[in-house]
């Protein structure tokens, strides 16, 4: 076992969104940045989302130079709700009638998975925020969202025939500028695990408006209610008094002797949420770093950064190496030479605690130090 022991405790983190429940849920997270719309279901795949049927959602985020840009897309003109990205589905379709066929009811349904299931009897809050793009020129008067306890792909692209748990129906069609909230208080039913966002009603029951101010903008819908999706939450009203503590072996009395070839957890390293960048709350317990490395002068510091499980392990690792850096950055503009400083990155290898709560996802996001020689 290593030697170990806690120079600053744990990194804490104060946003709301940490007690969320969903996987990426405002899809800040993706694999590759998109460069159009999605031509086959399986191009949309983000960390914790697919498509729930063989209908093709699209991704649009900032980090994009091309059609599927933020603010500026092929749908229209939008910043996401909250980060820098989002994702887009059909609502509703204009039907093409030919004779003895029935109309064709095309939808795009997004999946996302929830990082423990559900509890029976327990409340939970669950919301997502949608928003009719710019440039379509129908909207629908509803939306919503179904749960479900096993993960799901539909044959074919139209309307999934199951009754939403969060279903907005509106007295007429969707015609706001900005972002709406669809919220609920759910009683479980026990281990539901995924859900699933769109419109679950066929075109005879959808009703909708044609705007007519928006022809033209984009051909790709002339004849469809398209709209954007943000910020999807599902948080537990009634959570269990569970509390994580750093294990005992790692507890370090303050104003002890920081020693050679032993690991220390920064305290109060924070920074900006799902990014690296250190907010200045951070700075105190590194400028006591900074000391100690002044009257240590023959010591290296090699920085490890770690995650809590929440995500890719791609993404986690790569999260992790930039937050240790970010700390070797302050170090350095303090006066520490780069030489000193080692820089590493473990993702959620290498967890404190092994369990899934958000108290013990909060001990394993964390920074360390060791100092060497």
């Amino acid at each position: 076992m290593r030697a170990a022991a806690v120079l600053l405790t744990l990194i804490s983190f104060c946003e709301l969104p940490a007690q969320n429940l969903v996987l990426n849920p405002s899809f800040e997270e993706h694999f590759r940045c998109p460069n159009n719309f999605n031509t086959s279901s399986r191009e949309f795949s983000l960390p914790g989302w697919r498509s729930a049927t063989t209908g093709t959602p699209d991704y649009f985020h900032q980090c994009s130079w091309g059609d599927c840009d933020v603010p500026f897309n092929w749908a229209g003109e939008s910043n996401a709700h909250t980060g820098l990205g989002y994702v887009g589905v059909y609502l509703w379709n204009r039907p093409t009638v030919k004779t003895n066929t029935k109309p064709r009811s095309y939808r795009e349904y997004i999946q996302g998975e929830l990082k423990d299931p559900m509890i029976k009897g327990k409340r939970y809050q669950v919301e997502f925020y949608y928003k009719l793009a710019s440039y379509s020129v129908y909207s629908v008067d509803r939306i919503g969202l179904l749960l479900t306890d096993s993960t799901v792909e539909y044959k074919g692209d139209e309307v999934i025939q199951d009754h939403p748990q969060l279903s907005v129906i509106r007295e007429e069609p969707i015609n706001k500028a900005g972002w709406e909230l669809a919220s609920m208080e759910y009683v479980a039913k026990g281990g539901e695990q995924y859900l699933i966002i769109g419109n679950f009603f066929d075109n005879m029951t959808t009703q909708f408006m044609q705007l007519d101010n928006r022809k033209g903008k984009s051909p790709m819908l002339s004849g469809s209610a398209y709209f954007y999706i943000d910020d999807v939450s599902v948080v537990l009203l009634d959570p269990d008094p569970v509390v994580a503590e750093t294990p005992k072996e790692l507890i370090w009395p303050e104003g002890g002797e920081v020693k050679e070839d032993e690991t220390y957890v920064l305290k109060h390293i924070q920074f900006e949420f799902d990014k690296y960048v250190l907010l200045p709350v951070s700075f105190p317990e590194l400028d006591r770093l900074v000391r100690i490395l002044t009257q240590k002068p023959e010591w290296k510091a090699e920085l490890s950064g770690h995650s809590d499980d929440v995500g890719s392990d791609d993404y986690n690792l790569e999260l992790s190496k930039n937050r240790a850096n970010s700390v070797g950055k302050y170090l350095e503009s303090k006066g520490i030479a780069t030489d000193r400083l080692i820089i590493r990155g473990y993702g959620k290898k290498q967890p404190l605690v092994v369990s899934k709560n958000d108290s013990a996802r909060s001990l394993n996001r964390r920074v360390e130090v060791r100092f060497v020689k």
